[in-house]
């Protein structure tokens, strides 16, 4: 019925978002894996994902596929290594993230690393961290994700990639009219942030206790568990919130949300890869980092894309 070709495919096109990337990832060309999966299709008389879609939405006949490929693809490959009598431990990595919505683009990027490096062994540290509770946790953390930066820290900061923090509302709401959100106006609404305290969040400490002495404060605070959550919320004028650009561009192209810059200069941020150069995972790091660098930098090139 189908191949454990067919479920390295489908595995590939969830990590990469689109069957161009996934072709890119495979070494064949766009036809021959549209064919493939066409096929796969066939054989089944099911789709398995909803075409036209960015990133590519499977349906649940393709998401029974993918866990079931979750389930063997690992085996497969420690049963590889046993046959290779490679029984020497994996180097185990293990990744914290302080940027909260850097989630829904870093798993996905991480996981293909995987596949494409089946001895190594990648482990998450549970939550969103602050660079100083990561630097006071005695637990080994090798390569952490974070929008700041520390000088003469000891650690090496290479660049991910920068973006813009920006105010995102209803369609239409009372801000559409304005150039740019000011602190005046946050006050009368109510403002949806990740489950975080105050002092760590960006609107906070890059705007409002920085503007007009401190004074002005959203109407309320509500706490949303994640990034989706919190865009449909916005989307049904449930509130605003403030959020990195790339994060907001699925739902402004379909006009279900409209983005404002905050201030009149904006607020920027870099996005760095934290790590120590004197360890034994390195190498590992620095494989790893340029391919974060390019998906950053396909958020952005794939919302050109679609807008045309």
């Amino acid at each position: 019925m189908f191949e454990i070709k067919h479920l390295k495919t489908l595995t590939t096109l969830l990590n990469t978002g689109n069957i161009r990337e996934a072709a890119d990832e495979l070494y064949i060309s766009q036809s021959a894996l549209s064919h493939q999966i066409k096929d796969l299709e066939q054989r089944l008389n099911t789709p398995l994902f909803i075409r036209n879609s960015s990133p590519i939405q499977f349906t649940e006949q393709g998401k029974i596929l993918l866990q079931l490929a979750d389930e063997i693809l690992p085996k497969i490959n420690q049963a590889i290594d046993k046959l290779r009598g490679e029984v020497t431990p994996k180097p185990q990595l293990n990744i914290a993230i302080a940027c909260h919505a850097c989630f829904q683009w870093l798993l996905p990027v991480t996981k293909l690393f995987l596949q494409q490096n089946p001895k190594v062994n990648i482990t998450f540290s549970e939550g969103v961290f602050s660079n100083d509770a990561l630097d006071k946790d005695k637990s080994e953390i090798n390569l952490l994700f974070t929008d700041e930066k520390t000088a003469n820290d000891g650690f090496t900061y290479h660049t991910i990639g920068q973006f813009e923090v920006v105010s995102v509302f209803a369609k239409h709401h009372d801000l559409t009219e304005k150039s740019f959100i000011s602190a005046e106006d946050i006050k009368s609404f109510i403002l949806l942030t990740y489950p975080l305290k105050t002092e760590q969040l960006d609107i906070f400490k890059l705007f409002l206790n920085k503007e007009a002495n401190n004074k002005h404060r959203p109407k309320s605070i509500k706490q949303v568990a994640n990034s989706h959550m919190i865009l449909q919320m916005v989307a049904a004028d449930m509130g605003i919130a403030t959020l990195p650009d790339w994060l907001v561009g699925s739902l402004s192209k379909q006009s279900l949300v409209q983005t404002k810059r905050i201030g009149k200069k904006g607020i920027y941020k870099t996005l760095y890869a934290r790590y120590k150069t004197e360890q034994a995972l390195t190498n590992i790091i620095q494989q790893l980092i340029p391919k974060t660098v390019a998906a950053f930098d396909n958020l952005y090139h794939t919302q050109v894309i679609e807008k045309g």
